[in-house]
């Protein structure tokens, strides 16, 4: 009766370290997702800048080729130059 008990146990106490263990790999899976989706964010205000910049430049390579005018439209950019320039 003892061995019954003693099994039974240490089948329960394996089982639940199998429980553990898969846990533990699905956390650490949407650990990663997480932190993935959070450096997305972080980079975001500075590839806002970096987009603006480019398309500001491209709207000026526009004045002299229409292909870049086409490509600002194609993406739906508004660049609004300034007269000075």
């Amino acid at each position: 009766m003892k061995k019954i008990i003693l099994w039974s146990l240490a089948g329960a106490v394996s089982l639940l370290l199998m429980v553990n263990l898969a846990l533990g790999l699905t956390t650490r899976g949407s650990v990663n997702k997480i932190q993935d989706i959070q450096a997305q964010v972080a980079n975001g205000p500075q590839m806002e800048m970096v987009l603006r910049n480019l398309s500001i430049r491209i709207a000026m390579a526009g004045e002299k080729d229409s292909a870049f005018k086409e490509l600002l439209k194609k993406h739906e950019l508004n660049v609004k130059l300034e007269e000075g320039k």
